[in-house]
């Protein structure tokens, strides 16, 4: 198993993204993957990225930079 953050997409080039952390996902990258496909289907089709887990006391809504898209 691993760990994995969904971020709401700002801004994306050559998928490095920044925006909005939304939740964690804990499994593999295929099952990350389709939460963020569901979570951005009830979303109005908002882009919602797949990275590796932030680590931060504090992620609700905080916005991050630089960051590798993996789905």
């Amino acid at each position: 198993m691993s760990k994995f953050s969904l971020i709401i997409v700002t801004k994306e080039k050559d998928r490095e993204i920044e925006g909005y952390w939304i939740q964690d996902h804990i499994g593999t990258l295929e099952s990350a993957t389709t939460l963020a496909n569901e979570t951005s289907e009830l979303n109005s089709g908002q882009n919602i990225a797949v990275v590796e887990q932030i680590r931060s006391t504090t992620p609700a809504l905080s916005y991050f930079k630089d960051i590798q898209r993996l789905n």
